[in-house]
């Protein structure tokens, strides 16, 4: 199995190097062992690691691994190590007696915890084995290729139930994806995959921009794991039993660019993006503030080029954008948010129509963008439309734009987008979004 694995066997004996005189105040083997001694804990149980430049030391015994930044008799007092040892073990001890592995394996430091797993087999329940097993996986960011392949073959024996994976064909096949650095190896060749071309987005740009989306094919049956954790609905499964791996053309903010200055979306992006003042804002840095306003302005206004909507039209989406999350007070789920971020842009004066056709349009996306749709479209027969269908195409295109800022917290449902356009822009929301993260957004 792959040394990652066996984190204790790296570990050196303190009293291997009671005369090194390596680490200037963080090392005093003589002081440290007198103040072990007195308080009855034995030298044999620190090491010395080389994981962690800030804590070169720990203490090891049985299960319990904690880290000490320096092994001296000054630092093993002031951070009271002999009482995080004592605690440490005791809640360990606790979890043992009471069979609660799933406690556990969550307390436990995960560069032991699959050393754990391995030591505490016999005690797990036969029916507990392959969940805890995952559990350990996904915890500790293992790789199925630590493992010989027929150490997985034995886990799988203890699986107690088929996996309920939604989205097989009839023909039992599932749709997979994964994200790929310009570096990675081959997808053919990956374990690592995931139900949600989301997520695979969201590792293929987490180093690099242009990173590229791989799309694959699996028999249900085929399917190793099936892990949830983080919302990432990852699935674990032998390189041998993908299909059809191929990569997804994803239109990239790049290769838009171009395109949006020539239709003068971008000019038109920044000038509206200029109306925007962060006091407009309970929480201008919020999950729903200024950033968050100026990426749903730029995702409608490509949109809305995409959609060829005239210039009125546009308007009516751009100024819905600009002050769609005004009247939030939290960034907690609130129905009614809607309705007082457009009373604070009509009464504020920022809305600015010619026609009061248009404005109510507005006032019918504004207030309803954060309710369920079919109260939505229940609710068209409230106001003073000229056009149902117009005010219903503009919201689900509004609604789209938002959606798809639903990136930064990893919470899109690429089947609940309205629009075909809106499917194509995935991996440039999550583009737009990784930019803004580094300071304002700059298109």
């Amino acid at each position: 199995m792959h040394e990652k694995l066996f984190f204790v066997d790296s570990l050196i004996p303190i009293a291997e190097l009671g005369h090194v005189n390596k680490f200037p105040n963080k090392f005093d083997f003589k002081g440290a062992k007198e103040y072990l001694d007195s308080i009855g804990k034995d030298i044999s149980d620190f090491y010395f690691k080389r994981d962690n430049p800030f804590a070169w030391f720990c203490y090891y015994r049985d299960l319990t691994l904690i880290d000490i930044p320096a092994f001296t008799r000054e630092c093993l007092e002031t951070c009271r190590i002999a009482d995080l040892i004592d605690l440490e073990e005791k809640r360990l001890r606790d979890c043992i007696g009471n069979r609660d592995f799933k406690l556990f394996f969550y307390l436990v430091d995960p560069r032991i915890a699959f050393h754990a797993y391995q030591k505490l087999f016999p005690l797990i329940p036969c029916n507990k084995k392959y969940d805890t097993f995952w559990y350990v996986y996904s915890r500790c960011g293992l790789r199925l290729d630590y493992f010989p392949e027929e150490y997985i073959r034995r886990i799988l024996k203890y699986r107690t139930a088929p996996f309920e994976i939604p989205g097989a064909d009839k023909n039992g096949f599932i749709e997979i994806y994964r994200g790929h650095g310009l570096k990675s190896t081959p997808a053919a060749c990956e374990h690592s995959w995931s139900l949600d071309i989301n997520t695979a987005i969201m590792y293929a740009t987490y180093f690099d921009l242009e990173g590229k989306v791989y799309q694959a094919k699996v028999r249900s049956e085929d399917v190793v794991a099936y892990i949830k954790r983080k919302n990432e609905k990852e699935i674990i499964v032998f390189p041998s039993a993908l299909q059809q791996v191929k990569q997804v053309n994803l239109v990239s903010l790049k290769e838009l660019r171009p395109h949006l200055k020539n239709r003068g979306i971008i000019d038109l992006y920044y000038r509206y993006a200029s109306k925007l003042k962060e006091e407009f804002f309970f929480r201008p840095k919020g999950t729903h503030g200024l950033k968050h306003t100026k990426r749903v302005l730029f995702l409608t206004l490509v949109l809305a080029g995409k959609e060829n909507l005239d210039e009125r039209s546009t308007k009516i989406l751009g100024e819905a954008a600009l002050y769609h999350d005004i009247g939030r007070t939290d960034d907690n789920l609130d129905f009614q948010h809607g309705f007082k971020s457009y009373q604070k842009a009509s009464e504020g004066g920022l809305l600015d129509f010619n026609h009061k056709e248009d404005q109510e349009i507005v006032k019918f996306i504004i207030e309803n963008h954060c309710i369920d749709d079919k109260i939505a479209r229940s609710n068209l027969d409230k106001y003073n439309l000229a056009s149902k269908n117009e005010a219903w195409k503009l919201f689900n295109i509004f609604k789209d734009a938002d959606a798809l800022d639903r990136i930064r917290i990893n919470d899109l449902d690429v089947r609940q987008l309205r629009t075909n356009s809106a499917a194509d822009l995935l991996l440039v929301a999550r583009q737009l979004f990784k930019i803004s993260q580094n300071g304002d957004i700059d298109v």
